[in-house]
């Protein structure tokens, strides 16, 4: 019978353990027995509080990567099963972990990975987590899901990130697009006033990358279908595509702070991200148009996601991630990183702290923080700052009204460009708006690589031609694309958002234009473009 034991037996079972438990393995009788007393015994060291020999039941592995950028949250005894209800409730819950694996299995037949799933009660509620096993021939350790999954991948280095990628994965990683990778992160690292040393230890130690097939298989690593996230525990980001910076921006975001609290809220944690890194492929300019569409009609206001379960009830939909960027970027503005940083902690806590702030509660520390005497001054302060963002401010936009230097002429297209825009005319010879993709951008470095999106856009599968940019337009919308990053970068939809700037020539042609910082600055010009026309 499983027991929770005295210090001096504690001491005692240790020895036994340590002399019988590895015989019975090595007698060739390797079972889910074995896996589970594994996990019991690492329940019992965290009852008894010996939290260092429980710690030390991971793998080598995870407890460096767990360990390895010094980021610590609050009142979570181990960091590397920060994920299990047992680590974030365990004065609650060490009464239920006698008998509490319901399933322990093989992983697809292994003898050296199994799986046990851990099933509670919490507040009325029932809470499950699988654990994962390895077996080295010798011991039990307790490890990650990704350590299974991506144990054969092939491992693929950059600047600042080291890659397991899957096999099917590895046409998509190129010169260009690792490049991308780890400028994002010197230019997000100086955003969020980084220490130097951190961009040190992301040269020498690397931010570990499992880049997946499909979100299926995110989804057995994580547990959640999605395109992507960021492993807690581990610091590991797990995703579909790459680059995925809305997840390493959370990674940035947790290493800057260093100590934090698990949680935060989510207006404030995925605003943020959304702010840095955008979110699903779209730049944050992309996310920002369309949250200017969810407010204007009243689909996401930002007191429906001012709260922890109401941004919660958005999110099932994913509307309330851009209006959390766009009110994040209105917050930074006011009042600078430093002190958005300090904002975010204030606002992080446990889970069950953050589920009962009340909508006044978080009124009343945004008010105090931007200096506003109330939400109703801080809502039309807002108002003025994304009608500006939305307006003569925006990235991506009909009209091509730029009056300066033409980069070139064709019958079919005209681009201009000043200062700061770069403005574009289609008009395909015909009677109805045309339709088609003006790419430009020539990189050598991309001839003949392949593009995730480039992929989704064109379903043969062709390699690239060495075009990194391209803006896909039709009689309504048009967006522009990076192929080396994967992102829509710039996006206006004419029934969203009609425009009678869209179309000229008495509607046979389109016109829009676009901030040349969007692409870095490169442009459509003569002996780098090309037009195909549908």
């Amino acid at each position: 019978m499983f027991r929770y034991f005295s210090v001096s037996r504690f001491l005692v079972v240790v020895l036994v353990m340590l002399v019988l438990y590895p015989a019975s393995i090595h007698a060739g009788q390797v079972s889910t027995r074995e896996a589970v007393e594994n996990i019991y015994y690492y329940f019992d060291l965290l009852v008894s509080d010996n939290l260092e020999s429980a710690r030390n039941l991971w793998t080598e592995s995870v407890i460096e990567r767990s360990e390895r950028f010094g980021i610590e949250y609050d009142d979570i005894p181990i960091k590397l099963d920060c994920s299990s209800p047992v680590m974030q409730d365990l004065p609650t819950l060490r009464d239920q972990l006698y008998r509490s694996i319901r399933k322990m299995s093989g992983l697809d037949g292994s003898t050296e990975y199994f799986t046990g799933e851990y099933s509670a009660t919490l507040n009325n509620q029932k809470v499950t987590h699988l654990y994962y096993t390895y077996y080295d021939g010798d011991y039990f350790w307790l490890t990650h899901a990704q350590d299974y999954y991506g144990r054969d991948w092939t491992v693929i280095e950059s600047k600042y990130f080291r890659i397991r990628c899957h096999p099917d994965r590895i046409a998509y990683l190129n010169p260009t697009t690792l490049a991308e990778a780890d400028h994002f992160v010197s230019d997000m690292a100086e955003s969020l006033g980084m220490l130097r040393a951190d961009l040190k230890t992301f040269q020498e130690k690397k931010i570990e990358y499992y880049y997946c097939p499909s979100d299926s298989v995110v989804k057995l690593i994580t547990g959640f279908r999605t395109r992507g996230m960021l492993d807690l525990p581990t610091n590991d980001v797990i995703s579909a595509y790459f680059p995925h910076f809305h997840e390493v921006a959370h990674l940035l975001i947790n290493v800057r702070l260093k100590q934090l609290p698990l949680y935060t809220l989510p207006l404030l944690q995925e605003g943020l991200a959304v702010y840095l890194g955008g979110r699903w492929g779209k730049s944050t300019e992309t996310l920002n148009y369309l949250a200017g569409f969810l407010q204007d009609h009243g689909l996401v206001e930002i007191d429906s996601i001012i709260t922890m379960e109401l941004f919660k009830q958005m999110a099932t939909a994913d509307m309330s991630y851009p209006v959390a960027g766009l009110f994040t970027a209105y917050v930074v503005d006011a009042i600078g990183m430093d002190k958005y940083l300090e904002l975010y902690r204030s606002l992080s806590g446990t889970n069950s702290t953050l589920s009962k702030m009340d909508v006044e509660a978080v009124h009343k520390i945004f008010c105090e923080t931007l200096e506003e005497p109330d939400w109703l001054s801080v809502m039309q302060s807002y108002g003025t700052y994304a009608e500006r963002q939305l307006g003569k401010e925006s990235a991506f936009a009909p009209g091509g009204t730029v009056q300066g230097r033409k980069l070139l002429e064709t019958d079919d297209l005209v681009v201009t460009e000043d200062k700061e825009w770069v403005s574009i005319l289609v008009t395909g010879g015909g009677q109805q708006p045309p339709s088609g993709d003006l790419f430009f951008g020539l990189n050598e470095e991309l001839v003949g690589q392949h593009s995730l999106l480039f992929d989704e856009q064109h379903s043969d599968s062709k390699p690239l031609i060495g075009y990194r940019y391209c803006i896909r337009f039709d009689a309504n919308e048009a967006g522009l694309y990076d192929f080396a990053t994967n992102q829509l970068l710039g996006k206006f939809i004419n029934g969203l958002t009609p425009s009678d700037e869209y179309f000229f020539a008495e509607g046979s042609g389109i016109a829009l234009k676009f901030r040349k910082e969007l692409s870095g600055k490169v442009v459509p010009k003569k002996g780098d473009f090309e037009l195909i026309l549908k």
